[in-house]
């Protein structure tokens, strides 16, 4: 008996030192990036381009120092009506250009689609926070892809 309770803290405390001792480290933070954002143009959506700029990881000193121009455009689409033509599900689609350049060098051109539907409140402004939500959750996505983007090509 005493035998077991000795094995079972000594597999306790490896098993520990495994998970600690690991090593791991997120791949996009910003002792990763090797580039920063040193300017945003922003054209069609303001709102969308901006609540772009502020969900990408900005570094100070780096090597690769690039221009972003953001193109935003956002369509709401009524996307399911019941038989008396009340609205059940609207369709939101964001579709993003973005074209990086480093030194009037164009790094890449890239189109973002994005698209979701979201429910139809009895409450309109309840409709409008649901669709601000999904607004934001794509902007997210949208921004973690353009960041594996920019990681790979510099």
């Amino acid at each position: 008996m005493k035998n077991f309770k000795l094995n079972k803290i000594f597999f306790i405390v490896i098993g520990i030192h495994l998970l600690l001792g690991c090593g791991y480290q997120p791949i996009f933070n910003k002792d990763n990036q090797n580039f920063s954002i040193s300017k945003f143009n922003l054209e069609g959506n303001k709102r969308i381009g901006g609540l772009l700029k502020n969900n990408l990881i900005s570094v100070k000193k780096a090597a690769n120092v690039i221009e972003l121009n953001i193109k935003s455009e956002k369509k709401t689409a009524v996307s399911n009506k019941n038989q008396s033509g009340k609205i059940l599900t609207y369709s939101i689609t964001l579709t993003i250009e973005i074209s990086a350049s480093n030194n009037k060098n164009v790094l890449f051109n890239k189109v973002f689609t994005k698209s979701q539907n979201y429910p139809a409140s009895d409450v309109y402004s309840d409709t409008l926070n649901n669709e601000k939500k999904i607004v934001e959750s794509l902007i997210e996505a949208i921004a973690s892809e353009l960041q594996i983007e920019l990681n790979s090509i510099l």
